[in-house]
């Protein structure tokens, strides 16, 4: 088998590389995806996200035990299947500050400052709403506000917000992230819009577009510090080669494409050998700089009345379903997620450091026995930009081992100090006038003013990831940079990365919306 291009890992940036560069009919483009299609039940619905959790769409990856969380192995799901993670997420539409980008060009990312990146976050964005020139309206992902939002908590939300000193900001991906507002989320008339629905099942009719589906790679060919082709196992079970004329991309994840890059002998020469694997190419930042929003530890509020503010809360989630499926509305057209704010935690800080959520309702509670919990609302924050860095790396020099996950949380001592400020935050709004029509008296956590060894104590209990990481194969300038400012991985011709990866940092918000607009310059980058 082979091809022009190519593309290992059909997520949320290898089904846009797919669907763009078999836009040329000459090219002929291949895509390698180790699982296959979920079911609709549980990906299209917002509120069902974690239903293909710990399933076989799943990688469920887990970091090991980590020191500053109590030694506490954290679940690190990530998708196994067509669309990958943008399948398993909570479809939150956040693109990061201006702040973050022109960063990533001050670290040596060329051409990725924010007036390089905004048109192709609006070339991949049809917006349901705004119009303007922050946005799009003939992109292949969808964008809209939530079909079903729950108007009396997020009202009196965005009152004790504005009370606590935080301005109200319509559009948080517009001119200023500052303040609170409504999360837009990536879907389309309710249902999740994943990039394999977007991107890829469009392209599928394209003669020049093969999807093998159902391998998964297992290693990236070399001759001669070039890169030729993909080692694969087929469903089959067989091992075959798809080679690549012009070029591998691997987008394989923050996770997959560094253990990919180091099975395949890329990556620190010393390292490489001590796992007796043969090295192509000593590049020392590959799997290093790992970084991820830790969150998890919400503030759990009971509210006064359950059935007003949740009156589907008895309901099975069969029901549910049967009602979303035949209008696109209803409490499963929610993620829950509905509100929120960026602030600044810090007067040092140029641009907001910190997210905070309105958790309207864990979409966990939904149970098919009929006890939604819904009783509760949940005031949750995380770090914007943390400052500890963990890694990606070798169990073995078995491709089908998983590989190890350390995250390293907290291990800088400022991100311990910003959450504990991100808790206050949400305290000053919790205890604000406007939630006294909807909180309980006194049913809150912390309601006697907690100390700051409470609240340490309380993150390190709770916290867990939020599925964002990123830059474990870091674009820029230096020894630790893996990818160039075109994606090229250095030291090897033919072999670029694009994914969550490349970011040399992590931005400020979900990282979906970010990691669509990478795959939409890096096609443009590969076909230049």
């Amino acid at each position: 088998m082979r091809y022009d291009y190519v593309i290992i890992g059909a997520g949320s940036a290898g089904c846009v590389l797919a669907n763009r560069l078999s836009e040329d009919p000459s090219c002929q483009v291949a895509l390698i995806e180790a699982g296959g299609v979920a079911p609709a039940e549980f990906s299209m619905p917002p509120a069902a996200a974690n239903r293909l959790q710990q399933t076989s769409y799943d990688w469920a990856f887990q970091t090991t035990p980590q020191k500053n969380l109590l030694d506490r192995r954290i679940a690190w799901p990530r998708g196994r299947v067509l669309g990958g993670s943008s399948m398993l997420n909570y479809v939150v539409y956040i693109r990061g500050n201006r702040g973050d980008f022109d960063n990533w060009s001050r670290l040596g990312a060329e051409g990725w400052d924010f007036n390089g990146v905004l048109p192709y976050f609006r070339r991949a964005e049809t917006n349901a709403v705004y119009r303007n020139k922050f946005h799009g309206r003939n992109g292949p992902i969808h964008v809209e506000n939530q079909r079903y939002r729950h108007d009396e908590l997020c009202d009196a939300y965005f009152e004790a917000a504005q009370q606590a000193g935080i301005q109200f900001n319509a559009d948080l991906n517009g001119a200023d992230q500052d303040g609170c507002g409504y999360f837009q989320a990536t879907t389309r008339n309710g249902k999740r819009c994943s990039s394999a629905e977007a991107y890829l099942e469009p392209a599928l009719t394209r003669a020049n577009l093969t999807l093998i589906r159902d391998s998964r790679a297992l290693q990236i060919q070399c001759r001669r510090h070039r890169a030729t082709g993909v080692s694969i196992a087929t469903r089959a079970g067989q091992t075959e080669t798809v080679s690549a004329a012009q070029e591998v991309i691997c987008s394989a994840g923050a996770v997959g494409s560094p253990h990919l890059l180091l099975l395949s002998g890329i990556g620190p020469a010393d390292y490489l050998a001590a796992n007796r694997i043969s090295v192509v190419a000593n590049v020392p930042g590959v799997g290093r700089n790992l970084q991820d929003h830790l969150g998890g530890f919400g503030l759990r509020v009971r509210i006064k009345n359950p059935k007003l503010h949740f009156p589907y809360r008895d309901a099975l989630f069969q029901d549910l379903y049967d009602d979303y499926r035949i209008s696109g509305g209803g409490p499963l057209s929610t993620n829950n997620l509905e509100a929120g704010a960026f602030v600044r935690t810090s007067p040092l800080s140029d641009y907001p450091d910190t997210q905070l959520f309105l958790v309207s309702g864990l979409p966990g509670d939904y149970r098919k026995d009929g006890d939604t919990g819904n009783a509760h609302f949940y005031l949750s924050s995380y770090v914007g930009r943390p400052k500890s860095r963990g890694s990606v790396s070798l169990l073995c020099n078995d491709p089908t081992a998983p590989p190890l996950i350390d995250p390293n949380y907290l291990a800088h001592p400022d991100d311990l100090i910003q959450s504990i400020k991100g808790i206050r935050k949400n305290l000053d709004i919790l205890c604000q006038p406007g939630f006294d029509r909807v909180r309980a008296v006194g049913e809150y956590q912390f309601s006697n003013g907690p100390t700051d060894a409470d609240l340490e104590a309380f993150v390190r209990q709770n916290a867990t990831t939020v599925w964002h990481p990123t830059s474990t194969c870091a674009m820029g300038v230096g020894t630790d940079a893996v990818v160039d400012a075109t994606l090229r991985v250095r030291g090897i011709d033919n072999l670029r990365v694009c994914d969550a990866s490349v970011m040399p940092t992590i931005v400020t918000g979900n990282t979906n919306a970010a990691t669509i607009m990478l795959a939409e310059k890096g096609a443009d980058l590969v076909r230049e």
